[in-house]
């Protein structure tokens, strides 16, 4: 049998392996995996071999360990940007501004701190933490166990999208990280556009509201756009981070991120980020320049006091008063708010949803007329027939200063949390009045982007009354949609909320005045501004989110072929450099 130069024979050779350099070729001898039995060795080669791999080589390879350092600085980087996710919500801190930089330390501690097999743990944390915030909107209807396992669903996305990046950018040398998650998010949220459910509560990018010449630009793209546009600039951000800790040693990354595809990215998301700007503000004076007259709007927000228990609002049912005497003082209280809006020159003047607990057609009709054409103003107000029957209609009339009916709207879309299920409306009436064509939307109506106020706009209105009833919890975020609806179609809104959240927002989205009470009892507001005319004319408002829902089909395709193919080129190259990277990488690295 063959013997080599250290006294080994063939089946020794073939379980082992002979490092050379040192005195007769061998080095150290490195048991692998599989081992075989060795014959007999005389014992002066024995005593020879031990001597050599003692003296030249540790007993047994090392075996992986984990730094717990990295991994505790991942978990913290998480925990941080699950807060931001939530702090950035208008009812936990209103934290705006956190919202282009709250998935990078997520980034981070997904790509460089945490083992690759729990890559996937803080896209599931920070989904989680996203779903968690827009569940406790709902927190003044809904139990707090539908709000976490709203979140835990939400999460286990996350987890799901988690598992396929990181491979997915090591394999692609990072040319697809700062499109990878924007795309898949910008498809959730078209996909989502329409429920009534939620409606489009959960865009990303009604965070930007407090800003509206940088939402200015999605009168032309959609706001979905600025959703993605904020996530882009979030990976791009981390992106910058990644590569520095890679450059600076810091990382102990397999597969780092490349200085050009770094430098192409940095400058492209910047010139885009630069592009959105100037074109918010140029969109921005071109709203104001192109204005119409001003009209003196008013919202009136009554309050619970004489509101008679019901579907979307509860009265309180221990009133003593009879039904009659509530109505009789729900007029009283509605005529003293309207003449006092009156007495500061309101010329059109919009009462709550649901106002009315009747058809002011055919029970009580004429205190109504009396009074606008006592003020001389247009009024608008909401009213169902019965507010313990959810299949009701859920309507608005308008008013002329003649005391005549000119328009009636019935609601289009059905708050499914609350047991709307009425036949939704399907017409949209423009009015043609004195101070420019009017129309009217019904709260719900607000949260959708294709729905009402698109639809009333581009048959011309130019002025959009909104009655409303919300809910202590939401009150903060419903200004923000309002503001939207108006940017994109370039159109002044006057919300009339029954005891939360009433505002009036310009066709630029300047919030003119506004009501935010987050109280459960609610309370009383009047507020009379000048409102501008909007000019219209918005592409959005002719072509809605169609441009951006298939942009986001498009993208998603072409990010899923992406994938498909570089795991085929991957395995077709046995391994590919992806994996050979990380075999290569040091025992304990990610």
């Amino acid at each position: 049998m063959f013997r080599g130069k250290c006294g080994l024979d063939a089946t020794s050779i073939r379980a082992t392996t002979i490092l050379p350099g040192a005195r007769g070729g061998c080095h150290a001898v490195w048991q692998t995996r599989r081992m075989h039995r060795t014959p007999q060795l005389s014992s002066h080669r024995l005593l020879h071999t031990r001597s050599m791999t003692t003296s030249a080589a540790p007993a047994a390879s090392p075996q992986p360990t984990t730094n717990r350092t990295p991994v505790a600085v991942g978990v913290a980087l998480t925990a941080l940007s699950a807060l931001m996710l939530v702090v950035m919500w208008p009812m936990f801190g209103g934290l705006w501004w956190l919202a282009p930089v709250a998935f990078v330390p997520m980034y981070v501690a997904q790509y460089r701190l945490l083992p690759r097999k729990w890559s996937f743990a803080p896209v599931a944390v920070a989904f989680g933490a996203y779903g968690f915030a827009v569940g406790m909107l709902g927190a003044s209807i809904a139990p707090m166990a539908l709000i976490l396992g709203g979140a835990l669903g939400i999460a286990l996305l996350g987890a799901v999208i988690g598992v396929f990046q990181r491979p997915f950018s090591e394999r692609t040398r990072y040319r697809w990280f700062v499109l990878q998650l924007p795309i898949v998010w910008l498809f959730i949220e078209v996909a989502i556009q329409d429920n009534e459910i939620l409606g489009s509560t959960p865009w990303l990018a009604y965070r930007m509201g407090e800003v509206p010449q940088l939402v200015a630009p999605v009168s032309v793209t959609g706001t979905p756009a600025l959703s993605f546009l904020v996530l882009v600039v979030n990976a791009a951000i981390a992106l910058v981070l990644l590569r520095w800790l890679d450059a600076s040693g810091r990382s102990g990354s397999a597969v780092p991120v490349p200085r050009s595809v770094l430098r192409g990215w940095a400058v492209g998301v910047l010139a885009v980020a630069l592009v959105w700007a100037a074109a918010g503000v140029g969109i921005t004076a071109q709203v104001r320049d192109s204005q119409g007259p001003a009209v003196r709007a008013a919202y009136v927000q009554p309050g619970l006091a004489n509101v008679m228990p019901g579907v979307l609002v509860g009265g309180d049912d221990n009133d003593p008063r009879t039904a009659e005497q509530r109505r009789d003082d729900q007029a009283a209280h509605l005529r003293d708010l309207t003449l006092a809006a009156a007495e500061q020159g309101a010329q059109l003047v919009v009462w709550p949803e649901e106002v009315l607990e009747y058809d002011p057609r055919e029970e009580r009709t004429q205190w109504i007329p009396d009074l606008v054409r006592q003020t001389g103003i247009y009024l608008v107000a909401g009213f169902t027939r019965d507010f313990s029957d959810a299949s009701q209609p859920n309507r608005a009339l308008m008013w002329a200063p003649s005391g005549d009916i000119i328009g009636i709207y019935s609601k289009n879309k059905r708050v499914i949390m609350e047991g709307e299920s009425f036949t939704p409306g399907t017409e949209f009436p423009v009015l043609a009045t004195a101070l420019g064509p009017l129309g009217m939307v019904i709260c719900f109506d607000l949260d959708f982007p294709n729905g009402p106020v698109r639809q009333v706009t581009d048959a011309g209105a130019r002025i959009v009354a909104a009655p409303s009833i919300d809910f202590a919890s939401v009150a903060d975020l419903r200004t923000t949609s309002t503001v939207f609806r108006a940017i994109e179609n370039r159109v002044g809104i006057v919300k009339a909320d029954l005891a939360w959240d009433s505002a009036v927002v310009g066709p630029d989205g300047q919030v003119l005045a506004g009501t935010v009470i987050t109280d459960d009892d609610g309370g009383v507001a009047v507020a009379v501004v000048d409102l501008p005319t909007g000019p219209g004319g918005a592409p959005f408002t002719s072509y809605g989110n169609m441009p951006v829902t298939v942009l986001s089909v498009a993208l998603l395709i072409a990010l899923v072929v992406a994938m498909v193919v570089a795991a085929r080129r991957e395995r077709r190259n046995g391994g590919g450099v992806h994996s050979a990277r990380i075999r290569e990488a040091r025992p304990g690295q990610n």
